[in-house]
């Protein structure tokens, strides 16, 4: 096979690459000979692969709006109905989901990156690279080896057992092509042992300029969301505990900077980004209408999705020197100031009305620069505003603080998050959980409370009770960082969360005395439909037609 070796800021280098660019078209395809001739040619090619995080990273929503997981869930409404139908009809049409037709599903695009990943783990074995330094190499297989598993993971935790396609004797043909699926327990199996074969070869570190690659560290990391997911206990628990222990990251003393500094100290896997190179337009789709406007462009982009009241509501109102849960019914022992002195997080996530983003003053009240509207199912069409009276703020831009920042024709550079230190402690928190370690459960689950400066939550000694504050924290802490989905499938309370229900907003207006009133709305206008059997994705059609031996989910036969 000939190898792409491509020189992209994919997942690395925050300046430039660590290899100088080879002297050749960096995009075209070249031999074994080639690819495995240096190290900085075999780093090419590794680091080509890191193009997996991009199918994943949610600021790459511009390609589609599916990207945007948090929005298949109750914290993000999209907007537009009649320019991306994609959630709004997915929740308000039967069958959304089948065997043919899936907006969530990855089965394709993960197996085209095992596919890549297999050939040099072939080429490995045979010895192809034989010739270069042994423990480099090993390195180097070790990555590839990590983002095997990683695309597995994805696989499994939308669709369970799956085809494991991982000889490293042959690349599978279509001699090949008929292969049963493994039972979901092999699959996880597979995808933790592989996890502990990454580890054992990877770097502690690499040099300044590897920024991003993947270290032991950071795979055992990895390996404890795996864990978690996959219901071992005890694995993710350890895992996580690892981590934690061996120091290498630590929790940003600064809310913000996790965000807009892609070098922090809490990052484990960042995905970068470069203007000029490998960009996206994350700004472009979630920017307030007012920025979009400003560019003359306020019928084509902007608010394209926004938080609902279901994600504000969850972070607390400290009132008369204490914390506590934000309820619309107390608005006038807030001072009929609801968005004043919420969670510090309540701010790096979500505008509101009053909030200052890039100096301007965000107007969600009728005839306000950045006014909202009520959600139409009849495609009232391209009227980019809120539907909830909120506004996405965390990931979107801080480099300028000019409301005429170009949005539209200048694409965006900030990082996404695929892990970082805080996911960790709630991993060790909730396998603590499950262990029925509750003091070391809420002793985690309150660290990244602490580090917000909100009270911490008193513990509880049942697994019920103890997922209401689960819950609440991965919402406060990770929300819009594409975690809700997983979290809602795998403890099995879609329905509590999804189906039947409706998301609401809220509605802001403007008095003659320049103050505001509020009320609470409802941001659907129709009950959602999510039936059990969606907790998990069917194999899709041409999988089952092409692979004879592959057999359908039990929920979609």
């Amino acid at each position: 096979m000939k190898k792409y070796i491509l020189s992209l800021i994919a997942a690395l280098a925050v300046a430039a690459p660590s290899c100088d660019t080879l002297d050749i078209d960096p995009t075209g395809k070249y031999s074994d000979a080639t690819a495995y001739a240096s190290i900085k040619n075999l780093d090419l090619y590794v680091k080509d692969m890191y193009i997996i995080y991009h199918s994943v990273a949610n600021v790459e929503c511009g390609k589609s709006l599916n990207m945007l997981e948090d929005a298949w869930t109750d914290l993000i409404k999209t907007s537009w109905y009649g320019v991306d139908q994609g959630q709004n009809k997915f929740f308000s049409q039967i069958n959304s989901m089948t065997v043919e037709s899936n907006p969530r599903s990855n089965w394709k695009t993960m197996y085209e990156h095992i596919r890549k990943f297999n050939y040099l783990l072939v080429d490995a074995k045979a010895g192809k690279l034989s010739k270069l330094p042994s423990q480099e190499v090993a390195a180097r297989v070790a990555e590839v080896r990590f983002l095997r598993a990683f695309a597995y993971l994805e696989l499994a935790k939308f669709h369970g057992g799956v085809v494991l396609r991982v000889s490293e004797d042959k690349v599978d043909d279509r001699k090949e092509n008929n292969k049963a699926r493994a039972s979901k327990e092999e699959t996880w199996q597979f995808i933790l042992d592989e996890f502990d074969k990454a580890i054992a070869d990877l770097p502690e570190s690499w040099q300044a300029t590897d920024y991003g690659r993947i270290t032991k560290s950071a795979a055992e990391a990895m390996k404890a969301r795996a864990a978690l997911y996959a219901g071992r206990w005890q694995d993710a628990f350890d895992a996580a505990d690892n981590v934690i222990r061996s120091d290498k990251y630590q929790l940003s003393t600064t809310l913000g900077t996790i965000y807009t500094n892609p070098v922090n100290s809490e990052l484990i896997i960042p995905v970068l980004f470069e203007v000029g190179k490998k960009q996206h337009d994350y700004d472009t789709y979630m920017c307030p209408p007012s920025f979009a406007a400003a560019m003359g462009h306020e019928d084509l982009y902007g608010a394209a999705a926004t938080p609902t009241e279901e994600y504000a509501s969850q972070f607390d109102i400290l009132v008369n020197g204490k914390w506590e849960t934000f309820d619309w019914d107390n608005l006038a022992n807030y001072n009929n100031e609801p968005f004043k002195n919420r969670d510090p997080r309540f701010y790096q996530s979500i505008l509101a009305n009053g909030s200052t983003f890039k100096g301007n003053e965000i107007q969600c009240w009728p005839g306000g620069t950045d006014q909202c509207m009520i959600y139409s199912h009849t495609g009232q069409d391209n009227v980019h505003r809120s539907t909830t009276g909120y506004y996405v703020r965390k990931f979107l831009s801080s480099k300028s603080d000019d409301k005429a920042f170009n949005f539209i024709d200048k694409l965006s550079d900030q990082h996404w998050i695929e892990m970082r230190l805080a996911e960790i402690y709630l991993i060790r928190s909730e396998a603590a959980a499950r262990l029925n370690q509750w003091g070391q459960a809420y002793e985690d689950l309150n660290v990244t409370r602490r580090r917000a400066g909100v009270s911490d939550f008193i513990q509880k000694g049942n697994w019920n009770d103890y997922l209401k504050d689960l819950q609440k924290e991965r919402i406060c802490e990770l929300g819009l960082e594409g975690h809700r989905y997983d979290d809602i499938m795998r403890w099995g309370i879609s329905q509590e969360v999804l189906n039947g229900k409706r998301v609401h907003g809220v509605s802001v207006t403007k008095n003659a005395d320049g103050s505001f009133s509020y009320e609470v709305i409802e941001a659907d206008n129709y009950d959602r439909i999510f039936p059990k059997k969606y907790e998990i994705f069917p194999i899709p059609y041409n999988e089952v037609q092409n692979n004879l031996l592959c057999e359908q989910n039990e929920a979609w036969k």
